[in-house]
């Protein structure tokens, strides 16, 4: 099975490795910011990927997230 979001084979979560370590980092990173900003989830993902300093597989994951969030 492939990852979610590239062609490379999916491990954890229906990621690839490096996709699948980024989405735990947008996970543990949304603590952080909700304790510190009282951010909602949605909100946070619209941040980060805005964000210059997020790197680019956790703006992949983001990304991701946000359209599933909206095809519910």
């Amino acid at each position: 099975m492939n990852c979610r979001l590239c062609c490379r084979e999916a491990e954890e979560n229906g990621f690839c490795q490096l996709h699948s370590k980024a989405y735990k980092n947008v996970l543990e990173k949304f603590r952080v910011w909700e304790a510190a900003s009282n951010v909602i989830w949605s909100q946070y993902l619209v941040e980060i990927q805005k964000n210059s300093l997020t790197g680019v597989w956790a703006k992949e994951v983001a990304k991701y997230l946000i359209e599933e969030e909206n095809q519910k």
